[in-house]
């Protein structure tokens, strides 16, 4: 495919579309996950975001996945749609010429470099607000922009770790248990996303509202443990890990069905949980005081008792017989499901939870998570997947910027692309 023309129907798509976000742009220099996942959710609203990478050293994710039996890179197809790939050296003096060019015609930027990189760049927070009043710099770094640890290099692992979140995730008596995705910093890009709307409001391009968005790692995944760090401050007793439990509540928990399906059940509200004991045959646990309040079935050697007594009663029963029985009775139920399990659900597939898009490069029919939110009067949409390294350069320096097409052949021979 002329990936030039490609690109180039997509800016013209771009002028045509009326979403919400026609008319921002935004300059994605980040790497990884955190910070570009808030310029993706943004685009998928119609914000217009240049991904720029640096052309000796890619962005690494799109390594993550990626394989020779895998006809795309997994990682790079979702979390870098609707980008378009620029490539810029900023080592040299046309790369940073061209950066702040396109500095001056944003009115956003997101990095995550450590704090002090982007001035030893010679592009730091002043030079670029001097450059464009109007630019909101949204940076997220492991340990946010001051603190005595703020030089430390920071990853979502040692985020969640430091967050309080990974000694919580584990069975009691079992080891803290890192999360099997990229939490911290999925948490940490919606929040910049947030934050960044919030920014606009109060913005113009060029003319005012500039600011810095400083995000930790750590600080969105801390924010949501929020209730058991006040608990501790209070009370001075560490919240220790439940498992698959909740602390606060019961019965809330995972069980087997009979056929060796897995089932999530919250069943704390106490109408609920009194036809859950009544249906598992035990209808005078409602008249047990160890059982007959939430206070009281939270306690560790009563909820015991209720975690076997609904294991025994769903482990009776078929995966269909569960789910059908628990609707009868207004208890809350669902199925864990796998991969395989979710591409065969009526329910993802009649809300288009995933969609099917086509990979350009490949000619690949691609499954991907759709846009994660519903603007019901004007909804966001997935253009295309992530793109090759430095695959719109031409379009985003002719059209956009005004060059030459023997300018950008020089730009290319003298390494500034």
């Amino acid at each position: 495919m002329d990936l030039n023309a490609f690109f180039e129907n997509q800016l013209k798509s771009q002028e045509d579309q009326d979403l919400p976000l026609s008319g921002v742009r935004i300059i994605d220099m980040a790497s990884l996950i955190a910070a570009p996942f808030a310029a993706t959710l943004l685009a998928d609203y119609g914000a217009q975001v240049i991904k720029v990478e640096n052309p000796m050293v890619p962005d690494g994710i799109r390594n993550w996945a990626a394989g020779p039996d895998m006809p795309v890179q997994p990682f790079w197809a979702v979390f870098a749609r609707n980008k378009f790939p620029m490539t810029l050296n900023l080592k040299t003096r046309e790369g940073k010429e061209i950066f702040f060019e396109l500095v001056n015609k944003a009115d956003v930027l997101t990095q995550n470099m450590r704090p002090g990189a982007l001035d030893k760049l010679g592009i730091g927070k002043d030079m670029l607000l001097e450059a464009n009043p109007g630019l909101i710099i949204g940076s997220v770094s492991g340990y946010g922009q001051s603190g005595p640890y703020a030089s430390r290099p920071g990853f979502g692992t040692l985020a969640e770790a430091y967050s309080g979140f990974v000694y919580l995730n584990a069975h009691p008596g079992g080891p803290p248990t890192n999360p099997p995705l990229a939490l911290a910093d999925l948490i940490a890009g919606t929040n910049l996303a947030l934050a960044i709307m919030i920014a606009l409001r109060k913005q113009k391009r060029g003319q005012y509202g500039g600011q810095e968005i400083d995000i930790s790692l750590y600080e969105p995944l801390f924010g949501m443990l929020g209730p058991d760090f006040l608990s501790y401050s209070l009370t001075g007793t560490i919240p220790q890990p439940k498992g698959n439990e909740l602390s606060y509540v019961a019965p809330r928990n995972s069980y087997q069905t009979k056929e060796g399906r897995w089932v999530s059940l919250s069943g704390s509200a106490q109408k609920a949980c009194e036809r859950i004991f009544e249906a598992a045959g035990h209808p005078e646990m409602n008249e047990d005081p160890r059982f007959s309040t939430n206070e009281e079935r939270i306690k560790d050697e009563n909820r015991k008792i209720v975690n076997q007594v609904i294991a025994d009663w769903i482990g009776s029963m078929t995966l269909d017989e569960v789910i059908k029985q628990c609707d009868s009775l207004g208890v809350t139920i669902g199925t864990i499901n796998t991969m395989a399990d979710i591409a065969e659900d009526p329910h993802y597939q009649a809300r288009e939870s995933f969609i099917a898009i086509e990979d350009p490069v490949s000619g690949k029919t691609l499954k991907i998570p759709n846009v994660p939110f519903r603007l019901l009067q004007s909804p966001g949409h997935i253009q295309f997947p992530g793109m090759p390294v430095g695959s719109a350069n031409d379009v985003v320096l002719t059209h956009l910027l005004g060059r030459q097409e023997e300018e950008v052949a020089a730009l290319k021979a003298g390494k500034a692309l």
